[in-house]
């Protein structure tokens, strides 16, 4: 095995069916003598909850680069030490199952008050495990818990879809599921159902508790150890050990249930006790299963909970003023989470909530993210408490403050970008340039048809013309400032009605792009206009070029009859694109079962709903009179609409700025828009 390679084969705490196991000391171990980036392979089917989460927890602590992947199988408890990746692979045919934490028995007699204290504990375990998985996987708690009930089966690419997984590893086939009995998950596939026949009868009621409970099949000699008394001696130890295989299995016949019995009510007592110490404390539950996967006894474990009380009330605290607002230590991420939310739905963006973050100002937000920054630092002077948040000077690191900040505006402009009422997709295809030089579009051209080939004739082959079309990125932006007095002032407007107006200028800034084109004229590869009778897609000015049934008919003859090596396209036009000014006049001609243009009787209206209709007033300063026809872009080169590296919307950075007192957003677009063919757009410069 690599130095630089954890396996997690086995049972999570214990071996039950004689299988492999590890644990979390275990793993601790190997860690400690670990350095640089690690991979962690998994095959597991599951096993103790508190376990896993240990384990999980000793991952996400590592110092260094920490990928998993899935060798085999990743179930229940094992499903969420995956988390833990940075990169989480699943091997091709590798699966990932996902479940509620389970508790089969209840402390005391089992009275209802009983079942209902570990329906708590069940509860917050549960949405400690929910938490990881939604962070993961960058869904809602809601979703995750619905997932875990569900108990759902997910294979690689389904891991992938819903974010439990990164990426499949297609080359590298998945290994054999681990030794593990999953009867005991009501959605396990079937071929692990099968296999797990051979472990014999489904795991008992007693089984299951001793597994859950942390507590492995005991053999003969652990048993007999266990039951000496303090005056046993070394004789009668050397005498029980020569006991016989089959006294052995006698032995575990008679009394594996008073056994497992006795260590589930140990162990439980142990674990529970820590785990509602930890829960009426208002501690994050991973630090009982650190303190449960360590094995520390329920004394030693209160005086670490007293610690970590005393630590928390030192550095969450926050005077506000009005009341004092809480926030855990460890929970730095949810912070910022839960700020961006409370700052979306106050700027009025979509998605954001109403939280315990909902009636801080900008100030305050700004004084708790230096708190959980650990700067716990007293300001004089509320606008350099607002700067400190904006540079988080002297913590080297990245300002939660500042991210905060982006993130929402980031989530304003591109909600800015999709309401824009643009109507150019239509016409145009997307496209992608991964740099600004000058690229050619050469496209393999229409093939009229497939030549016959001749008894024992050769193929020949297709060839690429040399026309292409240039096509070069651009980039457009703007800074908007943010300086303290905005933030001192509560200026909301910076986060949602700003970026918003900016996310919907970069849309019609693209819009510009391609409007231009058509009014613009620009010169094609052959130096000719894109518009222009040598093309065959230009109408001659006059009477006849307004828009009516005639003209219309003479532009559509033109586009079918456009040829790629003397052989005709039969291009149909998809879209009538016109200026405001000819909207009614395009409606009535497009609607109209008659001809509008008819002088009397009721004459058949030919062209009717030949396209669908495009109005942009764009159009309009160019001229009021001129309109388009364009093919279906899916179908032929129409338009050509680039973004680099396929970056369809508007990117936001940040810089602190020093001179302007504040920090500065910049928004960038890289977009371009080119022609590829005239054979497939037509103009007429009506009357």
């Amino acid at each position: 095995m690599s130095n630089n390679e954890l396996y997690l084969y086995g049972t999570v705490g214990g071996s039950f069916w004689d299988e492999d196991y590890f644990t979390a000391k275990s793993v601790r171990d190997e860690l400690s003598d670990m350095t640089g980036p690690i991979t962690v392979r998994i095959n597991s089917g599951g096993g103790i909850a508190s376990e896993g989460q240990a384990i999980y927890t000793m991952l996400v602590d590592y110092p260094d680069k920490v990928t998993v992947v899935v060798d085999g199988i990743a179930a229940s408890a094992a499903s969420l030490i995956a988390m833990a990746g940075e990169e989480i692979i699943m091997r091709r045919g590798a699966f990932m199952l996902i479940h509620d934490p389970a508790q089969p028995w209840t402390m005391g007699r089992g009275t209802e008050e009983d079942h209902l204290k570990e329906a708590e504990l069940l509860r917050v375990l549960s949405g400690a495990y929910a938490d990881i998985y939604a962070f993961r996987a960058g869904m809602g708690r809601d979703e995750a818990r619905a997932i875990m009930r569900a108990e759902t089966g997910l294979d690689g690419p389904m891991a992938v879809d819903l974010g439990f997984a990164t990426s499949v590893d297609t080359d590298a086939a998945a290994v054999a599921a681990a030794r593990f009995d999953y009867r005991m998950y009501a959605n396990a596939p079937k071929e692990l159902r099968e296999a797990s026949k051979s472990l014999g009868c489904a795991p008992e009621q007693v089984a299951i508790m001793a597994m859950i409970a942390g507590t492995p099949r005991k053999s003969l000699k652990e048993t007999k150890m266990e039951n000496l008394s303090p005056t046993t001696s070394a004789e009668e130890v050397s005498v029980d050990e020569e006991t016989t295989d089959a006294e052995e299995e006698t032995v575990e016949t008679v009394q594996p249930e008073a056994v497992a019995q006795s260590q589930v009510l140990r162990e439980r007592e142990r674990a529970r006790g820590i785990t509602t110490m930890v829960s009426l404390a208002k501690l994050p539950v991973s630090l009982a299963a650190d303190m449960i996967g360590r094995g520390i006894t329920v004394d030693a474990a209160l005086e670490e909970v007293t610690r970590h009380q005393k630590e928390q009330a030192e550095m969450s605290e926050v005077e506000t003023g009005r009341t004092t607002a809480k926030v855990r230590v460890d929970a730095r991420d949810k912070f910022k989470q839960g700020a961006e939310l409370a700052l979306m739905k106050k700027a009025g963006l979509k998605g954001g909530e109403r939280n315990e973050f909902s009636s801080l100002s900008l100030s305050e937000l700004a004084r708790e993210a230096l708190m959980m920054g650990g700067d716990r630092e007293r300001f004089s002077d509320k606008r350099d408490m607002i700067g400190r948040a904006f540079t988080m000077a002297g913590s080297h690191t990245v300002s939660d403050f500042s991210n905060i900040l982006a993130n929402v505006m980031g989530k304003g402009a591109l909600q800015g970008w999709e309401e824009a009422a643009e109507n150019y997709p239509l016409f145009t295809r997307q496209g992608v340039l991964s740099d600004f030089k000058q690229t050619r579009r050469v496209g393999p051209g229409v093939f009229a048809a497939l030549p016959q080939m001749q008894e024992d004739a050769e193929y020949t082959y297709g060839t690429i013309g040399d026309r292409g079309e240039l096509i070069a990125l651009a980039t457009y932006g703007r800074i908007l400032k943010i300086s303290r007095q905005a933030i001192i002032n509560d200026d909301l407007s910076l986060f949602g009605d700003m970026p918003r107006r900016l996310g919907r200028a970069a849309k019609r800034t693209v819009g510009n792009l391609v409007y231009a084109i058509l009014t613009g004229n620009p010169t094609m590869s052959d130096t000719v206009a894109l518009f222009n009778a040598a093309h065959g897609n230009l109408q001659a000015s006059g009477a006849g070029s307004a828009l009516q049934v005639s003209s219309v008919a003479t532009a559509i003859a033109a586009m079918k009859v456009q040829a790629d090596n003397g052989s005709a396209l039969n291009v149909g036009p998809k879209y009538l694109i016109v200026p405001a000014a000819l909207e009614m006049t395009a409606r009535q001609l497009i609607n109209s079962t008659v001809d509008p243009g008819a002088s009397r009787g009721h004459a058949v209206n030919p062209v009717a709903n030949f396209a669908e209709l495009i109005v942009d007033a764009r159009l309009d300063a160019n001229s009021t009179t001129a309109w388009y026809l364009s093919a279906d872009p899916n179908a032929y080169d129409t338009i050509e609409v680039a973004y680099l590296d396929g970056n369809d919307a508007p990117y936001l950075e940040q810089m602190t700025a020093w001179s302007s007192d504040g920090v500065e957003m910049k928004v960038r677009l890289d977009a371009t828009a080119a022609p590829l063919d005239w054979r497939t757009m037509y103009r007429s410069p009506g009357a």
